[in-house]
């Protein structure tokens, strides 16, 4: 198994594409905490996940990903659990799509919020524990979008081209200390949040810009983050690893 012994920290991971990197960490031997934006969520997720893997070390939180002593109390609870943090995977996000002119303010603040500063608080945080470990791996979700940009979608758009820069930039700040930094950029999956926020029409339109001609099922997605987490990837950091269906913008 790819993860045995190691601890990870899933943001986002009582759902969608968190859901399914969580339940593949679990069977690679990971520990896993699943964090979800309310402790409901993360117990739900983590009741679902021990019917299928009842000898599976799960501890299910509640995180405000935005908010720094919501992020303080989630690396503390995990310490003192396992005594080690391995693995941080900053996937919590949220979306949506609007024109830009119909944009309040909060719109756009609230979507970086969640989706750039939660990543960056997590990352500091759980960075300062690698550092003392020497080594980890932090594995950020960026989205087809973060290198494309998308129309209707300037929010996220301008959220997942800064996930894109922290993490190169982590990458480069992080390395001498044995941590590496990647992200995974989704194209488009199968998700709660994405048929919340995407119309059929943004649908069709993408899937006829991919090769493969589909959406991905969010377990497509999984591979990937084991991959960037496990020592098959000793070596690489600051990479945007497209996982999108080979979409063509």
């Amino acid at each position: 198994m790819k993860l045995q012994g190691k601890t990870a920290i899933i943001t986002g991971g009582s759902r969608g594409i968190g859901y399914a990197i969580t339940e593949a960490f679990i069977r690679e031997g990971a520990r896993v905490a699943v964090c979800g934006s309310r402790p409901a969520s993360a117990e739900k997720a983590a009741e679902k996940l021990r019917a299928v893997y009842p000898a599976a070390d799960i501890l299910p939180l509640g995180v405000d990903v935005a908010d720094s002593s919501s992020v303080s109390l989630m690396v503390d609870a995990v310490m003192k659990k396992w005594g080690r943090i391995d693995i941080l995977v900053n996937n919590a996000g949220v979306t949506a799509a609007k024109p830009i002119t119909e944009m309040s303010d909060a719109d756009f603040t609230d979507m970086l919020n969640i989706n750039l500063v939660g990543p960056f608080l997590c990352t500091r945080e759980v960075a300062r524990v690698m550092i003392a470990q020497k080594g980890g791996s932090i594995i950020n979700t960026s989205s087809m979008v973060g290198t494309y940009g998308g129309r209707n979608q300037t929010a996220y758009s301008a959220s997942k081209f800064g996930v894109n820069g922290l993490t190169k930039s982590c990458a480069k700040e992080l390395g001498p200390f044995g941590i590496r930094v990647n992200a995974v950029a989704p194209g488009v999956v199968g998700t709660d949040m994405v048929a919340a926020s995407v119309t059929d029409a943004m649908m069709a339109a993408m899937q006829a810009i991919t090769p493969l001609g589909r959406m991905a099922d969010p377990k497509e997605l999984a591979g990937a983050y084991v991959y960037l987490a496990s020592d098959d990837a000793s070596f690489t950091t600051g990479m945007i690893l497209p996982v999108d269906g080979g979409i063509v913008m």
